[in-house]
């Protein structure tokens, strides 16, 4: 490993922090003597290009050394799913790296993700080239009867097989019971999606005041004032439901809700849920839920939650599964006081609306794009560091109209991108000044928009309950 070069590199990120064009040869000097982990390390960071161009680079990236770096194209892989847990086809080329690796148990858990995204990405051949190296153990051990742990695959193309197939795998029912030995699993996960997140609370959210005091009166004060809710029969925990654009802090606003809770936090995950073995979701939302009853006051955050909660007339095979999680999050069985699910989407229509009723997503909140005050703070921590003139940051923030903090975060990078190329071709430093940013905030358009144009048909054409009026006053104001 060239020392001096990581030396060089990262004295330039310490001018332009976030800056991929620096951080990837960072990553491929640690990865040419094997230190992934630091790889992985540098890579992780918040970056400033914005998320579609991140996602294509790095597959190129990933590609280039699939072959002769597996290691590192994992690394570039893992950054991808960072960015969007969701895309079907990165955890497919992992199953496939992992294959070549000849670890069998990582090949077929990112091959069982990919299939449940999507279907058509099942490949028989493939998925027997899998089972030869080895048959995946169990997910949940039980001695007396071992012949009801075999995992048992769902055929979407033979309902008659499939029905057949269900009553070989012996699923949780609600008087089932769990022995501390039963959480391992589910508590290294949780430990797992909370460790290295630092405390926040809503000192650190600038703005957003309407949003915050809605949260106060719906989550934080039943939790802090246990006692007075109870005499009037008012239970702590329930189920929020934030939606709206990507980019504008859905998962921030959660982990700071838990921080003025003073509740456990765990992010979970789809990819760390779905599996296409029949029965293996559903006791893997149950081991969850169950852990984070133990840890309460408890706070699960899910993003993404449109790809559990979908309509369940549209989710054939996976119908069982948002059953499950609507029988988790109701509580019927289990005592639900003091946990809390907030479900996070940029796309609430897509949800079943059982999801809605009364003991389960109580409230439904619209988190809209920043107001000036909140993108005023977010200017403050994107410049944070970088050589700048003096920048008005409220006259930043009153230009980036209907900026989302992503989009602000990519004004900012491109600023910086622009400084560099100066100081590259005239040799001479410089810092980054406010005529720059504003230029730089002008050739962007502002993300938040596609996404309004397309949630004001259903403000306009599908409110008649009153669940987007949030979402139609600020369009109206748009």
């Amino acid at each position: 490993m060239n020392t001096k070069l990581i030396k060089l590199l990262k004295a330039q990120l310490e001018v332009t922090p976030g800056d991929l064009d620096l951080i990837i040869p960072m990553v491929q000097e640690y990865a040419s003597t094997s230190e992934y982990e630091l790889a992985k390390e540098s890579l992780a960071q918040e970056l400033t290009i914005d998320s579609e161009a991140l996602i294509k680079t790095l597959k190129s990236e990933a590609e280039q050394c699939e072959k002769s770096q597996p290691e590192l194209a994992i690394v570039y892989l893992d950054r991808i799913l960072q960015e969007n847990k969701a895309l079907a086809e990165i955890y497919l080329k992992k199953s496939i790296i992992y294959q070549r690796m000849g670890d069998s148990k990582l090949a077929l858990k990112n091959y069982n993700v990919a299939v449940v995204i999507d279907e058509s990405l099942e490949d028989e051949n493939f998925e027997n080239q899998i089972d030869n190296q080895s048959t995946p153990e169990p997910l949940i051990s039980n001695e007396k009867t071992p012949h009801t742990n075999q995992r048992v695959p769902l055929s979407v193309h033979d309902e008659s097989v499939a029905s057949q197939a269900i009553p070989e795998r012996e699923l949780l029912s609600d008087d089932d019971e769990f022995s501390d030995d039963d959480f391992i699993e589910a508590d290294r996960l949780l430990d797992s999606l909370t460790d290295g997140l630092p405390h926040i609370d809503f000192s650190d959210i600038g703005g957003m005041e309407e949003l915050k005091e809605r949260i106060q009166m719906s989550i934080i004060h039943p939790f802090k004032n246990k006692e007075l809710f109870a005499k009037f029969k008012k239970k702590t925990g329930g189920g929020i439901l934030m939606y709206g654009p990507p980019g504008c802090g859905k998962t921030y606003i959660s982990r700071a809700t838990a921080g003025e809770c003073g509740a456990h936090y765990t992010n979970v995950s789809i990819h760390e849920i779905l599996s296409k073995w029949i029965g293996e979701a559903e006791q893997r939302i149950h081991q969850i839920f169950e852990t984070a009853r133990r840890k309460s006051p408890s706070i699960i955050f899910i993003d993404e939650i449109d790809a559990l909660c979908i309509k369940r007339g549209d989710a054939g095979n996976s119908a069982s599964l948002v059953n499950a999680l609507l029988t988790e999050i109701d509580g019927a069985s289990h005592d639900n006081d003091g946990l809390l699910v907030v479900g996070a989407t940029n796309t609430p229509w897509r949800i079943d609306s059982a999801f809605r009723r009364p003991g389960r997503f109580d409230h439904v909140l619209f988190v809209p794009p920043p107001d000036t005050l909140a993108k005023a703070s977010i200017f403050e921590l994107a410049l944070k560091d970088i050589p700048q003139d003096k920048i008005n940051l409220q006259k930043m923030a009153k230009s980036a109209n209907r900026f989302s903090g992503a989009d602000i975060m990519a004004c900012v990078q491109a600023a910086s991108e622009e400084i560099i190329n100066q100081i590259l071709k005239t040799g001479k430093d410089a810092v980054l000044t406010e005529k720059i940013l504003i230029q730089a905030i002008k050739k962007h358009r502002a993300t938040t928009i596609e996404w309004i144009e397309q949630a004001s048909n259903y403000a306009s054409y599908s409110n008649q309950s009153g669940l987007y009026d949030d979402l139609a006053d600020y369009i109206r104001n748009f």
